[in-house]
């Protein structure tokens, strides 16, 4: 440290840049600051003290840190922070950057000049992520002729990322502004986007057309299954992975692999170096500079690839000068010149995980090998793969708690299958650098080199996906905090250092054992259990326009009722439900309720059934619709247990649900699809919650004649989101609710909830919980009481 400030200088910055984003400093406290450093600075020369030049330029460093920040803030100042969604917004502004062709949309960062939102003008430079998702034709016409740097008018939905709407849910809206993106426009048709001027960005275009034919070349050359992953990594986009296959990556303890990082500027480093081995030492050099900086350019200029390219060329430079190097000051330098140009990157999650990464390898794995070098072990390949084990275990402990916090699991198996997949992923990476270039000049050799890639990626993806689906290949681990990772790297710390300093094996292994039984017990003081024992708990996710209402029972049965929508662009089972399963530790629902066929309540179930979630299912009688024949063939092939709404009482320990349909009623079977859904009553104790899916006025004519006062329910799931279609007011003075739920999407197209309904429910003193306003809701029940819980504190 006494030979290399910078690494000094470093930590004092980024604590510096801590501080400013997480404290709210007011900026008279800073000038007391300057003030005082103008004081110390003084005093110093008449002092000469060394003492205090340290803790002057320790205050500088922090202060510059600080002052990025605030520079940074006042850049990304956003004036649409009152608006959630709002329809018919149009935007004038200059692309930015376009992003690789997807399925069903192009999405394209702009920058604004001037928006456009209930014929009010806001004059502001902010960058919008903006998704043209009309037909095929018309993307490929906007694919063709845009380029960055070109003017365009563009009119659609404006609406803000989706922050934290349920428990332990990834904070988007977050991590587009820690890029700087204040919001998404969605447009659906042509005359939506409009490209006003042809000027262009030259090198920006530059870039954005060779990642254009380098994917496309791709896509030409091997099948979808390879061409997805290299697109991954070679090009930093991961949108042709499935959400699947990214989980199993995950379950292996090899999502390193998919992002492009540090391992591959290596491939790339080492392709070079074998490529260019022939040439003379600085030719060489020069050529492997130039290809890392285009491999760098190409893949978007992530904070990783930018940390370990420079990191490669400043190691190169110091050979080639005959001087040494410090690979933390390496790091050092890397960290604060990327974080001086756009310091919210430090809460991106692929900065963290890149530097975790690279310095526990380099305060680590020294530790590792030198255990590894003591030892009796002879056989020089034996060794070999230990050390190669030992850099990714100092990897993997580096970066542990960010992968806790991020994926909340712990893969056991990870060791072995790295020490399989990372070679192969290099092996894929030369084969395709080497397929592109024979490809762009002989395309009918290079598809047989392809053909060898693919075959590759099969077994590789087969590994990863037979790994992944081990019942032991990872345990999960939720609520990992900010002080959980503080106690990680505190008794890693102590750990390393003990191993250091003690020659003794047995001291070592205690040192071990002690560290790590530390790490445990520490890790879950702070936990906490957001479904508790003993009591009925009822979930409201957020499922946007649709519904899902998870319940937990007093003897520790789960129901789901519901489970959202799916369609191209989001699937709510995989991406909600599942992760919202996994955080709250529940393997398998063991009630499916399906309120009827409309896609906003039964589509997520596809993804619960397919992935085994789900133990059996409650749903409408079949009937002749399309939509009623697709499910039940569905449901017979994942040989599930099915039941159909018809009058019957469930006693789940404690809890008795009463469903209240009658399955032989002709007028309730004439009746619409919405009429026709399951009605459940639930009673806890002296409490009862009463579900009526999208039941509309009919329907709940039908329910007050045969039940009436039977219906009377501390807690009312509001029909059909609230819709003027349902809840009429005999209906509610019936029910007389003391809470009533509504889950609806944030200014949703429907209007829901109607004014109407509200109306009607504050007439009667019904205290209202929406989801397009506060997100999930959770209610529990001890039997007596019925409490609202803050799981968001």
């Amino acid at each position: 440290m006494r030979n290399y400030p910078f690494i000094k200088f470093a930590i004092l910055f980024v604590t510096g840049i801590l501080i400013g984003i997480f404290i709210d400093i007011p900026i008279p406290f800073i000038a007391a600051a300057i003030c005082l450093l103008i004081i110390l600075l003084l005093l110093n020369k008449k002092l000469n003290s060394i003492l205090l030049l340290t803790i002057i330029k320790a205050t500088i460093s922090i202060l510059i840190g600080i002052g990025i920040v605030f520079t940074n803030q006042n850049e990304t100042q956003s004036k649409l922070t009152s608006y959630q969604k709002e329809k018919g917004v149009k935007v004038y502004g200059t692309v930015e950057e376009i992003e690789l062709e997807r399925k069903y949309e192009i999405a394209f960062i702009l920058k604004s000049d001037s928006i456009i939102i209930n014929n009010k003008t806001i004059q502001t430079n902010e960058k919008l992520l903006c998704r043209l998702r009309s037909d095929s034709a018309d993307r490929k016409y906007f694919y063709d002729n845009a380029k960055p740097g070109k003017y365009l008018f563009v009119s659609g939905t404006f609406q803000q990322g989706r922050d934290i709407r349920n428990p332990g849910e990834f904070d988007y809206r977050k991590f587009l502004f820690s890029k700087g993106i204040t919001g998404i426009i969605n447009s659906y048709d042509s005359a939506s986007v409009v490209i006003l001027n042809n000027d262009f960005n030259y090198l920006k275009n530059l870039i954005f057309q060779s990642r254009k034919n380098i994917d496309k070349l791709i896509h030409q050359l091997h099948n979808d299954q390879t061409a997805g992953l290299l697109r991954g990594l070679l090009l930093a986009d991961r949108t042709e992975i499935d959400y699947e296959t990214k989980e199993n990556f995950v379950n292996s303890g090899v999502i390193h692999i998919l992002a492009v990082s540090g391992l591959h500027v290596g491939y790339i480093l080492v392709f070079f170096i074998v490529v260019f081995g022939r040439f003379n030492i600085y030719l060489r050099s020069f050529l492997t500079i130039a290809g890392l900086l285009c491999f760098m350019v190409i893949t978007g200029t992530p904070a990783s690839v930018f940390r370990a390219t420079l990191m490669s060329v400043i190691l190169i430079i110091a050979f080639l000068s005959g001087r040494s190097t410090n690979l933390l000051n390496s790091i050092a330098l890397s960290a604060v010149f990327i974080l001086c140009v756009i310091p919210f990157e430090i809460l991106n999650p692929g900065f963290q995980l890149s530097f975790s990464a690279v310095l526990s390898i380099a305060l680590i794995y020294p530790v590792i090998q030198k255990v590894i070098n003591e030892t009796a072990i002879k056989n020089s390949l034996v060794k070999n793969v230990l050390l190669f084990a030992g850099v990714s275990l100092s990897a993997q402990i580096g970066t542990l708690p960010f992968t806790l916090a991020y994926f909340n699991k712990l893969s056991l198996i990870s060791l072995f299958t790295n020490l399989f997949v990372i070679p192969l992923a290099g092996i894929i990476v030369g084969l395709a650098i080497i397929t592109l270039i024979i490809g762009s000049l002989l395309p009918s050799i290079a598809v047989y080199i392809a053909i060898v890639n693919n075959v590759i990626t099969s077994l590789m993806m087969d590994l990863v996906r037979f790994s992944g689906s081990l019942d032991f290949a990872f345990i999960r681990i939720n609520n990992f905090s900010m002080p959980d990772s503080i106690f990680f790297y505190v008794f890693i710390s102590i750990l390393v250092y003990s191993i250091r300093t003690s020659i003794k094996s047995a001291f070592r292994f205690v040192a071990a054992i002690i560290v790590f039984a530390n790490i445990f017990v520490f890790s879950t003081l702070d936990n906490k259990k957001l479904l508790s024992d003993g009591v009925l708990s009822v979930l409201m996710i957020d499922v946007g326009q649709g519904d899902s209402f998870l319940l937990k029972f007093s003897n520790g049965k789960t129901a789901l009722i519901d489970a959202g929508v799916v369609d191209p662009f989001f699937d709510t089972g995989e991406r909600i439900i599942i992760p919202l399963l996994d955080y709250l530790d529940i393997v398998k629902i063991d009630y499916g309720f399906v309120s009827h066929l409309d896609t906003d309540h039964y589509g997520g179930f596809a993804s619960l059934i397919h992935n085994g979630r789900v133990n059996e299912i409650y749903r409408p009688k079949p009937d002749s619709s399309d939509k009623s024949i697709r499910f039940e063939k569905f449901l017979k092939r994942y040989n599930l247990r099915t039941n159909i709404y018809d009058k019957s009482k469930i006693e789940i320990g404690k809890t008795v649900l009463y469903i209240l349909n009658d399955a032989q009623s002709d007028y309730l079977n004439k009746l619409s699809s919405n009429d026709r859904s399951g009605i459940m009553k639930i009673i806890f104790g002296n409490t009862s919650f009463l579900f009526v899916g999208d039941a509309e006025i009919p329907a709940e004519a039908y329910y007050l004649n045969h039940y009436n006062k039977f219906l009377d329910s501390d807690v009312l799931k509001v029909g059909h989101h609230g819709s003027s279609t349902s809840s009429s007011q005999e209906f509610l003075e019936t029910i007389s609710p003391r809470i009533s739920l509504i889950s609806a999407g944030i200014k949703n197209k429907f209007g829901h909830p109607s004014e109407i309904v509200l109306k009607r429910l504050e007439q009667i003193n019904s205290q209202i919980l929406r989801t397009d306003l506060s997100g999930a809701v959770l209610l529990q029940s001890d039997g007596e009481e019925i409490k609202i819980i803050d799981w968001k504190n």
